[in-house]
């Protein structure tokens, strides 16, 4: 092969790598960070890209499935994202080893219980037991959150390596409410406090009158795979009953892990 034709390979791969990195921005703007569907114009603002590559790229994904238009040109998530969501949650086993023990956390304290895995630099909701009561929080399987803010998050990232803490530590950390801690150096204090005490509490920090508790789930070569949380509105979910329900949180926490292949 010439040189001319190696350098034309090389552009090739540099294009089709270029039009993958945007393809997957648009697939973030449009199914991940919106809430309802976007316009063409809506994609451009949120994306940056130029008009004519958010139309073509817009046209592939929607094709192959992984987005949907509707009639008023309006893009959203495709059924072929939610099956790739249903064949990673399938494939996630620490669901089937903590269901039972989330259905028992639900039943013994009537509020709902969590899992969440670490998908930097979120928390990903993979399994949901919910309460029984009519006031509750809404919460869904497949949502993100902030690691920095949440009781499942911040038990995660507490028993996390050093390397990932400073990594979220670097990133600005999102004001969720008055109450989320927003500098390095209160998140670094505040994981310090959650490895003394065995659980994290997420006081209001990531939703509005929402409170929770949240404990780590360890894999056979301890480090965390996995927590689990309660959480309720904060009126029931109160400071003072948070230290009755951080224990049980972890004991349920440690069933799990021990299950997990876990000694410690």
């Amino acid at each position: 092969m010439s040189r001319s034709s190696d350098r034309q390979v090389e552009k090739s791969g540099e294009t089709a790598s270029r039009s993958v990195i945007r393809s997957l921005t648009i697939l973030e703007a449009v199914a991940l960070h919106s809430h309802e569907p976007l316009r063409l114009v809506d994609v451009v603002a949120r994306t940056g890209l130029p008009k004519t590559t958010c139309h073509r790229l817009l046209s592939v994904l929607a094709e192959s499935g992984l987005l949907r238009s509707d009639d008023q040109g309006r893009f959203g998530p495709g059924a072929l994202l939610l099956a790739m969501g249903m064949n990673f949650l399938n494939q996630t086993d620490i669901r089937s080893l903590a269901r039972p023990r989330m259905e028992e956390l639900t039943q013994l304290t009537q509020e709902t219980c969590h899992l969440g895995i670490v998908q930097f630099p979120w928390v990903v909701y993979v399994e949901k037991v919910e309460s029984p009561l009519a006031v509750r929080m809404h919460s869904q399987v497949g949502a993100m959150n902030p690691l920095h803010c949440t009781g499942l998050g911040k038990a995660l990232l507490a028993y996390s390596s050093v390397e990932l803490i400073n990594a979220i530590c670097s990133l600005p950390l999102e004001r969720r409410t008055v109450k989320t801690i927003t500098s390095a150096a209160g998140l670094i204090e505040e994981l310090g406090w959650i490895r003394d005490r065995g659980y994290a509490i997420d006081d209001v920090e990531n939703e509005e009158g929402i409170r929770c508790v949240g404990a780590p789930i360890f894999g056979h070569d301890g480090s965390p795979i996995a927590a689990i949380s309660i959480a309720g509105p904060a009126g029931r979910v109160t400071l003072k009953s948070v230290d009755d329900l951080g224990p049980i949180v972890v004991e349920a926490a440690m069933d799990v892990s021990r299950l997990s292949g876990f000694h410690s």
